[in-house]
């Protein structure tokens, strides 16, 4: 028994903070709280929306009720964080205020369109209504020019928009209209997943290449002209459509801009390894964070590192409030799974703390398509 219960606030109920909400309440005593605040009652597996979009999957059976968690003694709140208080340990959740004693900030990235003028009405599998929309409009399409875009960096699991264009290439073979469309991938990136290294790059070029899927790398959008189907980027350039796939512009939650916490890349600065923050006993992870790697880069953002720090801070935490010296740390590994279509996949796993990351990528094959399926199945059987 510690000298008074401690109250574990966690803000957000994506991976990160399921996975440290799961945690803290198996390795704490039950006179400790644990509280979880989101402001839906629900999670969606996110790996899996690039299925929803091709039909394969349906949201119900990606997503869970956070409200379930109840049964496991986790506190759940269902309200939006507006404000942090870290002098005096608070945060407002709606109209309440909740005191902590440590507070876990994994509020993950908020989603926008307004910073490139017509990105609005692009299509985007990268959340549950987005990936059921653009799955009733591949039912009615029937050619033309598909273009599968990043408009800014960073994105959320820089692999999925790869997934993503290789899964269409699949459908458009199944619906036998493949010969009527022209595919082609646009990122700010030079070549696709740069921090991976040039040989991984080159790898998934040559996928690309063989589904003849073109790839533009080193363009920003700057706009959408959707009367005359174009993207113009910031060079000068254009690009012509018919179906335009792209990604959100992904941006720090609003109410951590004020909350004295954001780093010069302008997201929450964290100790790499122990993932705290300049405020007392606050440790923020996943996607909201901004983590620098080898070369002036940062962590990329993916629900596998969100994970894996919420499995240290977890630990550290309870070791705190047990007495005992928090000694884990975060080494930056990080593994997913990429479906490149024909019902097989890929798998990349690295570290991501090595100068340079040092990442390798398997052969696709049957094995990992199978291997994710299995992953999706755990996973919600696991942390629900």
């Amino acid at each position: 028994m510690t000298d008074h219960p401690r109250t574990v606030l966690i803000l957000g109920g994506g991976t990160g903070g399921l996975v440290a909400a799961n945690r803290l309440r198996r390795m704490l005593d039950r006179e400790h709280r644990v509280v979880l605040v989101d402001r839906s009652p629900f999670y969606t597996f996110e790996p899996s929306l690039s299925w929803v979009m091709t039909g394969a999957r349906k949201v119900p059976q990606l997503t869970r009720d956070l409200r379930s968690l109840s049964k496991k003694g986790i506190e759940v709140v269902t309200a939006e964080v507006r404000a942090l208080d870290t002098d005096g340990k608070r945060v407002l959740a709606n109209e309440t205020w909740l005191e902590y004693d440590y507070l876990v900030i994994a509020l993950g990235v908020d989603y926008s369109s307004a910073e490139v003028p017509g990105l609005n009405k692009a299509w985007t599998f990268y959340h549950p209504d987005g990936a059921e929309g653009l799955r009733d409009e591949l039912a009615k399409f029937r050619g033309g020019r598909v273009a599968v875009a990043v408009p800014s960096l960073p994105y959320k699991c820089p692999p999925a928009i790869y997934e993503g264009a290789m899964l269409l290439d699949d459908h458009f073979q199944k619906a036998g209209i493949r010969g009527d469309v022209e595919m082609s991938v646009y990122t700010p990136e030079p070549a696709p997943l740069t921090l991976a290294g040039a040989a991984i790059s080159e790898r998934i070029l040559e996928l690309l290449r063989r589904r003849d899927v073109g790839f533009t790398g080193g363009v920003t959008m700057k706009s959408v002209n959707q009367e005359k189907r174009t993207m113009n980027f910031a060079d000068g350039s254009k690009a012509e459509f018919d179906l335009l796939v792209a990604t959100p512009v992904h941006n720090l939650p609003h109410v951590l801009e004020e909350s004295g916490l954001i780093g010069h890349d302008g997201w929450v600065a964290v100790n790499p390894e122990q993932l705290h923050t300049a405020a007392e006993n606050v440790y923020a992870i996943g996607d909201c964070t901004g983590i620098p790697i080898a070369g002036g880069k940062s962590l990329p953002k993916a629900g596998v590192f969100a994970h894996g720090q919420a499995e240290v801070v977890a630990r550290n935490i309870t070791a705190e409030i047990g007495g005992r010296e928090p000694i884990w740390a975060y080494g930056g590994q990080g593994a997913c799974f990429m479906e490149t279509g024909g019902g097989k996949g890929s798998y990349l796993s690295g570290n991501y703390y090595e100068e340079p990351p040092q990442v390798t990528m398997r052969a696709p094959g049957r094995l990992w398509h199978w291997a994710k399926l299995g992953f999706e199945r755990t996973w919600l059987w696991r942390w629900f």
